[in-house]
């Protein structure tokens, strides 16, 4: 299970990020890639290494079985973060393309 399976799940909340990020550094074994053992898709990573506050629209997006930049989109009309967010997104826009969910 990821970080996001179990944040999805209830076993853990958006405030248990760092005991996740400890746990993969401090693993003696490989774990892969670090965006995979969170569960995050890599247009997600890449946005959480410039804004952190990506992760709760990540779960929102996920709950409501949408795409993050979708999700983004709608909200940004009422949402100053979203919006932002959402702006971010098109850096990453050959990524988000080349996901076929």
């Amino acid at each position: 299970m990821t970080f996001v399976d179990d944040v999805l799940s209830g076993r853990a909340t958006l405030d248990d990020f760092d005991t996740y990020s400890d746990a993969w550094n401090e693993a003696e074994e490989d774990l892969g890639e670090f965006h995979d053992f969170l569960g995050l898709l890599w247009p997600e990573y890449a946005m959480w290494v410039e804004e952190h506050d990506v992760l709760e629209y990540v779960i929102e997006a996920r709950r409501r079985g949408v795409r993050l930049p979708d999700l983004l989109q709608v909200r940004s009309a009422e949402d100053p973060t979203a919006g932002e967010l959402y702006r971010l997104s098109g850096r990453y826009a050959k990524q988000w393309a080349a996901i076929q969910e």
